[in-house]
């Protein structure tokens, strides 16, 4: 094909309706029904020209990618398949790095990603991050053509896929060849064994199907099924007639192979985990178990879970429902489900069995599916809970290991010893730090909506301490109702919501605790770790054990520091009262020669002010105005950057504030002008004293600040006067104060009608 006619093709493809979109069933081999549908591309003026021709062609031209997005537009414009059934699409890693795909994938509907190839991956590193974003959104991973080209057992571990599709190659005639039917047996095995759906393709005869069924193979699609065509093709006759519903289940075994496994086990927990392990083996179910542990579920061991919400309380979930419920929930679609709380993207079925011992229900059996579950299923996972409540009754149910309460023991003292919220937030993020190996941690407590640090600890402390509130109030919301929520194990732990945020900062595993005082949720800690996403179940007991110590301790020291405030503030203005100055006064102690005496300390302004005619404001307009005048001039005083301001009663101030190498308080004489031209319409004005002094020299300061707060009086008032003299012998040298003039005295001001707006007290 010439130049120009490939051009005039690629021009055909990317007009509007130059491509069309086909379907293809992908059927579930033990009872035909249907999961999804595998959009075709076809051209519409070259219906006859294979689209692997015509993608090569417009690679040629430099247009693959956009050639590609519109085939992707042509499968979208079908509309949404019956039945909640998957839509399948193909993509080149080269169009999966696009933006405009990841724009176009959340217009999907629920949907998989099949990574196609038409040459190597040369750096999976890109790839992988935006396939985890897209996850993050609700799309699935599928690796096409496994067995055949490029795509590789090592690209199948690259991409860690939930469907692995089974090349044509070695499904044709794999009855009658031993080694296809090794290769599509093992293959088998490793999905099952990394919790995804085996697809095989290119089906075409009985005898193929009939193998696929025994291997234990779950979906099929091929012409045996249906041809590719419209939206929705069904299937053939001949399909129907090969896959009878119900028809024989690849799960209906007997499970002696558990039977034997849980005879073995010495704990709860190790009983769950065989569980577990057992039924992670058939047909891509991802199961978990839940133990009751102090009025919450406590996870005891999962499989393929990306996020494991932990401490649930009864009626939380769809496992939380079955346990409070004491009754079994089968959820056949979890996205119209409201107690549906995701674990792993993609999730259409779940049910719930509630686990009794001794007539008590002790804990549930969960299992997720990525596809409708089958009634074989439901009767194994039932058959399961059975056989996992005999052998609890026989347990013991020993809580954490030795080494994990010894290590709880030793930190949790470190915990009573914190004088202050401040210290205690530090303790616990070191304790927790240590206990679980993570590279650090953040505390943030919640004044409404708006969280603040309270504490940060490690090197991971950075990715977490800068999340924007919308992002720690999302991993908030995430653990409101449960004991914790910590990464699953896996590459993909993150890749949900709202926690796929921490991923993109570099994060691979995490720990969230709430903190509560009572039941109330005052604080959340999280731990982060680069290295590792794994969490052992006794780890988290203590994690929580901790931060359910910290939470009523930090709830005393704040009640605690909120009655030192209410003792120690003005309650009128909001700033500090004398009780507070005597405090300050009492801590300024002078520093004695011949001792181990810290440097000298640096300089401060300290200054008095009183305010001139108030009695004529009060008599003139009355004790609300009075009152909210002194509030006024609290506020103003308070904008003075670094200072303390106390109100020592009636109308007098104090504050003292840094003086640093100035030879005049030019901050403090600009707050006086403004307090002039605020005091002026109420007849009233402010007289300041001021001398520049030190920290542990503010006693003697203050006689000499109120003397100079005097002369200012005498002189009229309204206004500042410095007395450098008197305190020059403990205070560094400065340069000679020029001679301020003197502020003439204020007229009295006649009685305004009006009251001006003064802003309110704090």
């Amino acid at each position: 094909m010439s130049s120009a006619d490939t051009a005039r093709l690629v021009a055909s493809l990317l007009r509007p309706g130059g491509i069309t979109a086909v379907f293809q069933p992908v059927v579930r081999v033990a009872d035909g029904a249907v999961i999804g549908y595998e959009a075709l591309s076809r051209s519409t003026d070259h219906p006859t020209l294979a689209p692997d021709v015509w993608l090569r062609l417009a690679e040629e031209q430099g247009a693959r990618a956009d050639v590609e997005l519109a085939c992707l537009a042509a499968a979208r414009a079908a509309g949404d398949p019956p039945g909640s059934a998957l839509l399948f699409v193909n993509v080149s890693p080269e169009v999966a790095l696009d933006p405009r795909f990841s724009d176009l994938c959340r217009r999907l509907p629920r949907h998989v990603i099949e990574v196609t190839e038409h040459a190597a991956v040369d750096d999976y590193g890109p790839l992988i991050e935006r396939l985890k974003m897209l996850r993050s959104h609700g799309s699935l991973v599928a690796v096409d053509d496994v067995g055949s080209g490029y795509a590789s057992m090592a690209h199948v571990l690259q991409l860690s896929p939930s469907f692995i599709k089974i090349d044509r190659s070695l499904v044709s005639g794999l009855h009658r060849d031993p080694r296809r039917r090794a290769l599509v047996e093992a293959l088998q095995a490793f999905a099952s064994a990394t919790s995804a759906l085996s697809i095989a393709e290119g089906v075409e005869t009985e005898a193929e199907l009939h193998e696929l069924r025994a291997l234990g193979v779950d979906l099929a699609q091929g012409y045996l099924l249906a041809r590719p065509g419209a939206p929705w093709p069904a299937l053939t006759a001949q399909a129907h007639a090969v896959i009878a519903p119900p028809g024989p289940a690849p799960v209906t075994q007997d499970p002696v192979g558990l039977v034997a496994a849980l005879a073995s086990a010495t704990n709860p927990a190790d009983a769950c985990e065989r569980v577990s392990a057992f039924l992670a083996h058939h047909s891509g179910l991802l199961p978990s178990v839940y133990l009751e542990r102090g009025g919450v579920l406590r996870c005891q061991s999962r499989r393929g879970q990306w996020l494991v919400m932990d401490g649930l309380h009864p009626r939380t979930g769809i496992t939380g429902a079955a346990f409070a419920e004491e009754a079994e929930i089968l959820s056949p679609d979890v996205r119209i489900d409201p107690r549906y709380r995701l674990a792993i993207p993609g999730v259409l079925s779940e049910m719930a069995v509630p686990l009794r011992v001794h007539d008590r229900t002790v804990g549930v059996l969960n299992v997720d599916s990525l596809a409708p579950l089958l009634p074989a299923h439901t009767d194994l996972i039932r058959e399961c809970a059975h056989l996992l409540e005999a052998r609890l009754e026989s347990l013991d149910t020993a809580g954490s290991s030795y080494s994990t309460l010894r290590d709880l023991s030793r930190l949790a003292p470190t915990l009573a010893q914190a004088g202050s919220a401040a210290d205690l937030c530090r303790a616990t993020l070191d304790a927790v730090a240590e206990l679980t190996g993570f590279d650090g941690g953040c505390l943030w407590t919640f004044d409404g909506e708006h969280p603040e640090v309270a504490g940060a600890v490690g090197s991971a402390s950075g990715a977490l301490a800068s999340l924007d509130d919308a992002h720690v109030l999302e991993l908030r919301d995430l653990v409101s109702e449960l004991a914790s929520c910590y990464s699953g194990g896996t590459d993909l732990s993150l890749a949900v919501p709202p926690t796929h945020v921490l991923r993109e900062r570099g994060v691979r595993g995490v720990v969230l605790v709430p903190i509560r005082d009572g039941w109330r949720l005052t604080d959340l800690l999280a731990l982060a770790s680069a290295t590792t996403s794994f969490v052992s179940a006794d780890v988290v007991d203590a994690v929580e054990s901790l931060c359910l110590q910290a939470g009523s301790r930090l709830a005393a020291l704040r009640r605690v520091a909120e009655l030192e405030t209410l003792v120690h503030r003005d309650p009128l203005t909001g700033v500090g009262n004398r009780g507070l100055w005597n405090v300050v006064l009492q801590d300024a102690i002078p520093v004695r020669p011949g001792r181990d005496a810290p440097p000298s300390p640096d300089p401060v302004w300290l200054a008095v002010a009183d305010v001139d005619r108030f009695k004529q404001v009060n008599d003139t307009r009355g004790h609300v105005t009075g009152d909210e005048v002194l509030c006024a001039l609290a506020s103003l005083f308070s904008t003075l950057p670094g200072w303390s301001v106390f109100r020592l009663g009636g109308d007098e101030f104090t504050m003292f504030g840094p003086a640093g190498s100035t030879p005049w308080p030019h901050e403090l004489a600009a707050v006086s002008a403004q307090a002039r031209d605020l005091l002026a319409p109420f007849g009233a004005s402010v007289s300041i004293g001021a001398v520049r002094t030190t920290r542990d020299d503010l006693t003697r300061a203050m006689e000499v600040a109120d003397r100079a707060l005097y002369r200012r009086k005498r002189a009229g008032g309204d206004g500042l006067t410095l007395d450098l003299a008197s305190m020059a012998s403990t205070v560094p040298t400065v340069p000679t104060v020029p001679t301020v003039p003197t502020v003439p005295t204020v007229p009295t001001v006649p009685t305004v009608p009006t009251v001006p707006t003064v802003p309110t007290c704090r």
